[in-house]
């Protein structure tokens, strides 16, 4: 097999992979809630993703999605996305920042949408040219 040939095939089964996650994704009804950044990796080839926890029905679920350009620290909170059945399916928003000066009562079992005091913080850049926020949209 040539360069060429491996290069077509891996980028063939990088996008039928994407898609394919994607539909898994979106086929789980979503909640809402706000979760918190607990630690970051550096992978070889991955780049750097961010480990979060959120709690669902007082459960603490841990989680990991890539960070980007984001800045997402330690102890900083966000919204998260996750699976109304199953909740180890989840990713936060990066592009929803939670401020610390915002008092709003979290719901244990989530919202359906994310509340209108949150949006309002929603950052306006996207990365990946926009396809992250995409797939995860409103």
């Amino acid at each position: 097999m040539s360069e060429k040939q491996k290069f077509i095939l891996g980028l063939v089964l990088g996008i039928s992979g994407v898609i394919i996650w994607n539909i898994y994704y979106n086929s789980f009804e979503k909640l809402y809630t706000v979760g918190e950044i607990t630690g970051t990796s550096i992978g070889l080839k991955s780049g750097t993703s961010v480990q979060f926890d959120f709690y669902f029905k007082g459960q603490k679920i841990e989680g990991s999605s890539w960070k980007g350009s984001y800045s997402a620290k330690i102890g900083h909170q966000f919204i998260v996305e996750f699976g109304k059945d199953k909740q180890s399916i989840s990713t936060i928003l990066l592009y929803y920042p939670v401020p610390e000066s915002l008092n709003i009562d979290i719901p244990e079992e989530g919202w359906v949408k994310i509340p209108d005091e949150i949006k309002k913080y929603r950052l306006k850049r996207t990365e990946d040219f926009g396809l992250r926020e995409y797939f995860h949209r409103d």
